[in-house]
């Protein structure tokens, strides 16, 4: 009997996913509905399909879930449906009259406490946590001492703030994934469903197998081509990793530098366009900018990330002696491109589209129809495949859409409260004038408050509350946002709790806080990015062109500076004085003086010259004594 009925909540699960993704590509080819309709309804079968999924607690009671469990979640479904269903009917009387009855007082209740199991199930513990610190705050307000201390509100204002507008559960976060965000991520199950993952793995091998470290580059590569259409570096990880991981090890990289490169390269699928995590749509609402500005401000960045890993990567290979993949292993580019041809074609549209101002909505939508007939004709996917994307795409909206949902309580309770303003103080009497210390310490609180939570999360509570801070202080916004965005990416990534660098780290089967800290110095070159194109707007094509390609080239000797330093590696093994001019050299070239600039361009070019012609001397010296011999 259970086990029919837990089948039965599964069956009703995979329904709601394919009936989601559905009704969202209904509407990106015909028009949204109007805006508290599609965010309920979309919340509504987010939520069904969250809670008949994902157990009470994932892992520790495997199989079929007790009668406790299963009546819990359909208590749960019942609240979540009435208050969402309650929310549309009264939606126009609240608008109005923003006043709850005591049945309004229940709805909202009910739907937080919904959203906050949902969140505990799908992130954990600490973003559930920081909501309900946030409506303490919120309602004890008066009682808290100090420079913190506000009015103090009510449940029933609270509730109207939270669950009766547009400025709580149902804000931007949750109308951008009930619009634009899930087309992009059904354009990616399509993708995958149609066998993508494994034709860009072959692209990756022919174009950087054969080099020095071969399978660690193909890592990159892959994870730069999936990062694009995935937009989640757990699913980089768990696609390329699985495979490329224990390619490196074999072929002589530690375990635990093999699970840090493919951590590193994975955490690029958040900052890489079109999708990065969901947050280019909501930064581009955020910011009253079109989509693809945000897409073309994110480029450079997202070229260098990869850039400064292969260096690095490039360097550890050298001065270990690893070589690249077998020739028979590598498969040929021209084949890897006629296949991967299909999947090319479509994603083309989509940036043409998008280049061509068209909506994000509408190129997704007409770029996914592309690949339909192209997959059509090619016979790459069949009906089950359709029926397995549909599905993907809704599922995959559970562990976007709920985080979105509780960080929209956030945003809301900020903005009733006044706390922004509250913390922008104290960040000002902490860094005083200085915009570098202001960097730092925004650095600290994104980087500690991303942990554990998912970057997009992490990014719209802290736009909301350090991006007027830098905007103040004379940084472009679209700055201010990556810059925000990038430290909670780089959270990913950063000890003591990095969940992408665990994850590869359990591929490796190595130890997790060394796979970390690995992690952290072949991504140092990601650290010091959001620094320079705060100070230098041309690294996100901001200004002329001359400036772009100044920025652009500076950017590329600094970053190989760095690199260079990190590794201590060149031509051979570095002293720790020559390590720290490179080091040094890679700060004065990031600097935004241009003479200090000079003068950084001017150490790194003397010593790569000394470094080259060391090397020389030394092959000199060895062919000598090997003729001499």
């Amino acid at each position: 009997m259970l086990e029919r009925i837990h089948s039965s909540t599964q069956t009703i699960a995979s329904f709601c996913a394919i009936v989601l993704s559905l009704v969202s590509l209904y509407t990106a080819f015909f028009g949204t509905l109007p805006t508290m309709e599609q965010r309920t309804l979309h919340l509504t079968t987010v939520g069904i399909i969250g809670l008949f999924l994902i157990r009470i607690r994932r892992g520790k009671y495997p199989g079929c879930p007790g009668w406790g469990e299963l009546i819990f979640n359909v208590l749960l479904v019942i609240m979540l449906i009435a208050s969402n269903v309650y929310l549309v009917i009264n939606w126009m009387d609240l608008y109005v009259s923003p006043f709850l009855t005591t049945m309004g007082l229940i709805m909202g209740v009910s739907s937080i406490v919904v959203i906050l199991e949902l969140t505990r199930r799908t992130v954990g513990m600490s973003l559930s946590i920081i909501v309900l610190l946030f409506l303490v705050y919120t309602y004890f307000g008066d009682h808290i001492p100090g420079f913190l201390a506000h009015r103090g509100y009510g449940v029933e204002r609270i509730l109207v703030q939270v669950y009766a507008g547009t400025e709580g559960i149902y804000g931007l976060p949750v109308g951008v994934c009930a619009t634009i965000v899930i087309v992009f991520i059904l354009f990616g199950s399509f993708l995958e469903a149609s066998g993508a993952s494994d034709v860009l793995l072959n692209l990756a091998t022919s174009i950087a197998g054969k080099r020095r470290g071969g399978p660690a580059k193909v890592s990159i590569c892959a994870s730069g081509f999936m990062g694009m259409l995935s937009g989640s570096s757990a699913a980089n990880v768990a696609t390329t990793g699985a495979i490329t991981i224990p390619m490196m090890k074999k072929s002589g990289f530690e375990p635990y530098v093999a699970g840090a490169v493919e951590a590193v390269a994975s955490s690029g699928g958040y900052k890489t366009p079109p999708i990065m995590g969901a947050v280019a749509f909501i930064m581009a609402e955020m910011l009253g900018a079109s989509y693809i500005e945000v897409c073309i401000a994110a480029a450079l960045p997202a070229f260098f990330h990869y850039l400064g890993l292969y260096i690095m990567v490039d360097l550890y290979a050298g001065q270990k002696n690893l070589e690249g993949l077998p020739k028979e292993k590598i498969p040929s580019f021209r084949a890897a491109v006629k296949e991967g041809l299909g999947y090319m074609i479509p994603v083309a549209i989509l940036v043409v589209l998008m280049l061509m101002k068209f909506s994000a909505m509408f190129a997704c939508a007409y770029s996914l129809l592309a690949l339909w007939i192209i997959a059509l004709f090619k016979r790459m996917l069949p009906m089950k495949g359709i029926v397995e994307a549909l599905k993907a795409g809704g599922e995959r909206m559970v562990v976007i859409t709920i985080p979105c949902a509780a960080a929209g309580i956030v945003l809301g309770v900020l903005t009733l409260s006044g706390a922004s303003m509250k913390l922008s103080d104290l960040i000002s009497y902490l860094a005083g004038d200085s915009l570098l210390l202001t960097l730092i310490w925004i650095m600290i609180i994104s980087i500690m408050l991303g942990m554990g939570l998912p970057p997009v999360v992490s990014y719209i509570i802290l736009a909301a509350l350090q991006v007027p801070i830098l905007v103040d202080m004379g940084v472009t916004p679209i700055a201010a946002h990556l810059f925000i965005f990038y430290f909670c990416a780089l959270s990913l990534i950063t000890p003591p709790i990095c969940t992408t660098t665990f994850t590869a780290a359990a591929i490796a089967k190595s130890p997790p806080m060394k796979t970390g800290l690995e992690a952290v110095r072949f991504g140092l070159v990601l650290y010091t990015l959001p620094y320079l194109f705060v100070y230098n707007p041309g690294l996100l094509m901001k200004g002329s062109f001359l400036q772009i390609s100044y920025v652009t080239v500076i950017a590329a000797l600094g970053v190989f500076a760095l690199a260079v330093g990190a590794q201590g590696y060149l031509e051979n093994r570095l002293g720790a004085l020559t390590r720290m001019l490179f080091l040094g050299s890679s700060v004065a070239l990031f600097w935004p003086e241009h003479l200090i600039t000079t003068i950084g361009f001017i150490v790194f070019i003397g010593l790569t010259i000394y470094q080259k012609k060391n090397r020389i001397s030394e092959l000199l010296r060895a062919r000598a004594s090997k003729n001499i011999a």
